[in-house]
């Protein structure tokens, strides 16, 4: 049995079984025993420790590598930037790969989980104090609250007074993974989506253009019997950031008065042309009657669905197509990806955005 080892030149003492006596032995030196060697040698148990520590410091949780959070607000969207940062080298990319990130408002359950790669933006609602809670998990826990106070949304004086923005959102209500189908313009109705509707009560919103829907009449009477609803998308499409204040609150009120005349019910929620917007086109929407505007967040292109930040649909994503021709099949490419992800189509209305930050992010698309 080993007693001690003791510096270079220290000598070993050991004890053979059933042996009473002790018997010393210089270090690094063979002992003759029964049968058997023993060499205990200083450098050995050296090389031994050393090769522990090595192993310890290239452990993925060891403190050798580090995360960090960043973030930054803007106030123009009402949204906040979170990126987690490694340390440099290889050891931070992988602990980074394995890792991922929660954010939730107040501590009230997760918002939504992403890998804790890239970057995140998270809404937070206008005219208030917001805390949110960011986690990273795996192999090296992070934790950290962020406290952000969001500008309320502006109020412009006009002639007929004080006027609320009908503000605009790309994202929606998440709750039971909804995510929200809504198809623009109104030129090529489209029978297959129609019998679809008809078949499974899909909920659809069509943003239509006053000129384009005056033709089809009779196709969007049957949508809205099938259930779906009717957007105001204006009169004749303009760039409505080109136009006076005036001129924008008559594309949306004349184009809302019309559908409402010809389908039974005025149109709540609008959409601008080519997602262009600013204060005045939320003002003008106001006049005219709108209570929100919806921009997107996804799209459908060729036979994937593109969100706008390149990762797979999530539950709230507003998802924007166009009666077009194609339309039934970008409708069957969507609906695959929609099931596949577990998620739920849901009716879009002013509701839908209780809770939801506004946003001024859209993709390219009219």
């Amino acid at each position: 049995m080993l007693q001690r080892i003791r510096g270079a030149g220290a000598i070993f003492r050991a004890r053979a079984a059933g042996d009473p006596s002790r018997r010393r032995y210089p270090v690094g030196r063979l002992r003759p025993g029964r049968g058997g060697l023993v060499q205990a040698g200083l450098p050995v148990l050296i090389g031994l420790l050393a090769g522990l520590a090595v192993a310890w410091l290239g452990h993925p949780g060891s403190s050798a590598v580090r995360l960090r959070l960043t973030w930054a607000f803007s106030p123009g969207s009402d949204t906040v930037t979170v990126r987690v940062m490694p340390a440099g080298g290889t050891s931070g990319r992988q602990l980074l790969a394995s890792s991922y990130l929660t954010v939730s408002e107040n501590g009230a359950g997760p918002l939504r989980r992403w890998p804790a790669g890239g970057e995140v933006a998270v809404p937070v609602p206008p005219g208030r104090r917001t805390s949110l809670l960011v986690q990273v998990t795996g192999p090296q826990p992070l934790r950290q609250t962020l406290t952000v106070t969001a500008p309320p949304p502006p109020r412009i004086s006009t002639s007929r007074g004080t006027v609320r923005p009908a503000r605009l959102y790309c994202f929606a209500d998440p709750a039971g993974r909804a995510v929200y189908i809504t198809i623009d313009d109104g030129w090529t109705p489209s029978a297959q989506v129609l019998a679809l509707m008809r078949r499974t009560r899909l909920p659809v919103t069509a943003f239509l253009i006053q000129r384009a829907a005056r033709q089809h009449l009779s196709y969007w009477r049957a949508f809205v019997t099938a259930g779906g609803t009717i957007g105001d998308h204006t009169v004749s499409h303009p760039d409505l950031t080109t136009l006076t204040l005036g001129q924008a609150t008559a594309q949306w009120a004349q184009a809302r008065q019309a559908l409402g005349r010809w389908l039974g019910h005025a149109p709540v929620l609008g959409r601008p042309p080519y997602g262009a917007f600013d204060r005045t086109v939320e003002v003008a929407a106001a006049r005219a009657g709108l209570r929100a505007l919806a921009g997107w967040s996804a799209t459908v292109s060729g036979d994937r669905v593109q969100t706008w930040n390149g990762r797979p649909l999530h539950p709230g994503e507003i998802v924007i197509l166009h009666w077009a021709p194609g339309l039934g099949r970008q409708l069957t490419t969507l609906l695959a990806t929609i099931h596949a992800m577990h998620l739920h189509p849901a009716p879009l209305t002013p509701a839908s955005f209780s809770g939801i930050a506004p946003q001024q992010r859209s993709l390219s698309g009219d």
